[in-house]
């Protein structure tokens, strides 16, 4: 029997949690969009992918670079708090887009 006919309806029920997660961060960016709207402020949605496995000071992208918490880059040594790294990654593609929508 194929997975996606399973008898316990495994592959529906994977379906219906995904769309309902989705509709949550949706909802969630809906609110964050409005609130930031009424304060006069900007929001600008980044897609977080690879963001905390890229270097931010050479831009080199590798599963390696990461090892929970401890982000040593595989190409330079570049050495942070995974976290840190990643925000860093974030708040500038985050600026590249602020700066193509102003052009």
């Amino acid at each position: 029997m194929r997975p996606d006919n399973a008898p316990n309806g495994a592959a529906a029920k994977a379906g219906l949690n995904k769309s309902i997660l989705d509709a949550g961060w949706t909802a969630l960016a809906g609110m964050i969009q409005y609130k930031a709207e009424s304060a006069g402020a900007d929001v600008i949605f980044v897609p977080a992918a690879n963001t905390s496995r890229t270097c931010h000071a050479c831009g080199h992208v590798d599963a390696g670079n990461r090892r929970g918490e401890v982000f040593l880059c595989q190409r330079c040594g570049h050495s942070a708090h995974a976290d840190t790294n990643a925000a860093l990654n974030i708040l500038r593609l985050g600026l590249s887009r602020h700066a193509a929508q102003a052009a």
